[in-house]
């Protein structure tokens, strides 16, 4: 994951080095940011204003961890906050790491994994406060979380979710490849309500059936600088309904890198609730597969089969469903990552 760390303060500073060192032991990439005033003596990134800053990185990192108090990130995070599906964790914890609290998306496993792995390393206490996660209970919402699901039921994934804390029986159907115990709480028979993954929407295998839908489905997406979002956004909705796909499928827009602010991008990125992300020419060389052609609009940055490059780098080299397809500046693909659901 992109993690940031803020820090306001001299003890703050210090504790961010230790978390840095934690962070980027697991693999993490960390930029670590401090007051002004401390940021040249702490060697880190300046905070000049605190809301201008956040307002840059929310979008672009995956947690963002306030080392200070709570009441400074909520009041500075509240402007930002949009959807489970694209805001990142945040996580506190006070100056002297005694504490550490996942304060937004708190019943996703993210922002609380992230928060028992630091007090873990750091012998603090971790503040779980969402019922779900008390007790080792199965929680709808981290497991869509986890295993990039879509909960196409909203109300009714409340409505199972208080079953499951409560100890009623619930059942649990898969289309997909499982790894890791199914939960005790999760039956597969008899019963009135349930879980079901898949992508086939008018099957229902409970009376009640909650649906996951997977967001393994990727877009590689190139265009002209300077085209427009209304654009780009049509024919997204355009090439996936030729094709068959649903929006709720798509995980993630992947695009190369001289396209990282592409205005058109982001803003559609952002209207839809999809994470996007963009990789360097080095990366997207090392792709390889039997293309389709050249790609005009990546040949202007000298970026050969841009969009299904994007596709496939994205999907972790699943398969294309949508091969390269252009209109008027912009070149688009679509592939499929492989599913395993993981418990």
């Amino acid at each position: 994951m992109n993690i940031s760390l803020l820090a306001f303060s001299i003890k703050g500073c210090i504790l961010s080095d230790k978390i840095e060192v934690c962070l980027e032991e697991e693999g993490h990439t960390v930029y670590s940011y401090a007051s002004e005033k401390f940021a040249v003596m702490a060697g880190k990134l300046p905070i000049q204003k605190l809301e201008s800053t956040v307002a840059r990185i929310f979008y672009e990192t995956d947690a963002i961890i306030f080392i200070g108090s709570c009441e400074t990130a909520i009041r500075t995070i509240t402007p930002f906050i949009r959807s489970k599906a694209v805001d990142p964790a945040v996580v506190v914890l006070d100056e002297i790491g005694k504490n550490v609290i996942p304060l937004l998306s708190g019943q996703m496993v993210t922002a609380n994994e992230l928060a028992y792995s630091l007090a873990d390393q750091l012998n603090a206490n971790p503040v779980i406060t969402n019922g779900n996660h008390l007790g080792g209970v199965f929680s709808i919402e981290a497991f869509a979380k986890k295993n990039h699901l879509n909960i196409v039921e909203s109300v009714l994934a409340k409505e199972i979710s208080n079953e499951i804390l409560y100890g009623k029986p619930v059942g649990f159907e898969c289309d997909y490849f499982i790894e890791g115990k199914v939960p005790e709480s999760l039956g597969s028979e008899g019963k009135d309500a349930g879980v079901f993954v898949s992508t086939d929407l008018l099957s229902h295998p409970f009376a009640k059936t909650l649906h996951l839908v997977p967001k393994n489905i990727i877009i590689g997406l190139v265009c002209s600088p300077g085209t427009k979002a209304s654009d780009i956004e049509q024919f997204i909705y355009a090439t996936l309904q030729k094709y068959q796909v649903p929006l709720t499928r798509i995980g993630r827009i992947c695009s190369i890198y001289p396209l990282d602010e592409e205005p058109g991008i982001v803003e559609v990125a952002r209207a839809l609730n999809i994470k996007y992300q963009t990789y360097s020419d080095e990366t997207l060389q090392e792709i390889t597969g039997n293309f389709t052609g050249c790609d005009s609009v990546g040949d202007i940055f000298n970026i050969d089969n841009a969009s299904e490059r994007c596709a496939l780098r994205g999907s972790h080299n699943g398969k294309l469903v949508i091969k390269k397809q252009e209109q008027d500046g912009i070149t688009m693909a679509a592939a499929v990552k492989k599913l395993t659901i993981r418990f």
